[in-house]
């Protein structure tokens, strides 16, 4: 009986020192949660106006040095490294580097936009009118198209809809106003950015997509990790047609997250775009962070300079 007593009460005192750690605690992840989303949504000190252009421009220059270092010269002429060769191979990727290029008159970024569009008319494969809607390309076979991700049919629907099928469940879940969040939900305003560049605007696809770049930002606003998805909410807002929905800060820190070398990474400090996942090893920037980390300051530079105007004095 002493022994059973005993216990409740050494229970209960634990308790109570737990209370008593927990509630300072509770506090300060309240207070780093508020720091970090008050960095992520408001600049300290916002940079001039020529501040940011300079930097703007450095930041395309590193980019482009990045992109074009993954496609070194051998004595057996180019060999490009893996995300070299991932940068021109996934349809995705390429279509930014070929934006990039059209935006620009640097010469250097110019044509290896060039490359990546003739490389893709040698494929002759459908993905290719991602890169360019006017490439022709081979047929789609069923099987080629059942080999892809769903979004990536949405993509090939949008950039070919006369050429490409989906069914009904995939028309719906494209068009679908409120199902998808995160990742999913970049994935399919990129889809819808292709539909419409090939079918034209109308009330009801532009309030559609109003609807999931609405939500996307507000996703951007309270995820403060620098990731891949990060920069693909930010590109995919720009590309759009939506600048007026893209904080400063949110640039601010995607270019400050610009590695040495030019690239981006896929993850920030280990934490990946998944809230739950977590990789503590050597990181090296990816191809596909570093497309969309160039389109962005692309985007900004020559599509959106009013942008710039409006936020910076």
């Amino acid at each position: 009986m002493r022994i059973a007593e005993g216990r409740s009460v050494a229970r209960c005192a634990f308790l109570r020192r737990l209370r008593r750690i927990g509630a300072p605690l509770a506090i300060l992840v309240a207070l780093a949660l508020g720091a970090a989303l008050l960095d992520n949504n408001v600049s300290i000190r916002r940079p001039s106006r020529d501040e940011f252009l300079g930097g703007l421009d450095q930041t395309l220059a590193r980019g482009t040095d990045w992109a074009l270092s993954q496609y070194p010269e051998t004595a057996t002429g180019i060999v490009p490294t893996p995300e070299g060769r991932f940068l021109l191979g996934n349809a995705a990727t390429a279509h930014m580097i070929v934006d990039c290029a059209s935006l620009s008159s640097e010469p250097r970024i110019t044509a290896l936009g060039s490359s990546f569009v003739e490389a893709w008319k040698v494929k002759a494969s459908i993905l290719g009118k991602l890169v360019d809607p006017a490439m022709p390309t081979n047929a789609a076979s069923d099987h080629e198209l059942q080999s892809l991700e769903e979004y990536q049919r949405w993509n090939l629907y949008g950039a070919a809809p006369n050429d490409v099928a989906l069914s009904a469940d995939e028309m719906k879940d494209l068009f679908s106003p409120n199902k998808y969040r995160t990742g999913k939900a970049t994935h399919q305003l990129f889809a819808l950015y292709f539909y419409r560049k090939s079918k034209g605007s109308t009330p009801e696809l532009d309030g559609l997509m109003q609807q999931i770049e609405e939500r996307i930002a507000w996703e951007a606003a309270i995820d403060f990790r620098v990731t891949d998805l990060y920069l693909q909410r930010i590109a995919f807002l720009l590309a759009a047609g939506r600048p007026d929905l893209v904080r400063p800060r949110w640039v601010e820190r995607a270019f400050a997250a610009q590695q040495n070398g030019g690239g981006w990474l896929k993850n920030w400090h280990g934490w990946s775009r998944t809230p739950y996942r977590f990789s503590f090893g050597d990181e090296s920037p990816t191809a596909h962070a570093t497309a969309q980390g160039m389109w962005i300051a692309s985007m900004l530079r020559y599509r959106y300079p009013g942008w710039i105007k409006q936020n910076y004095q």
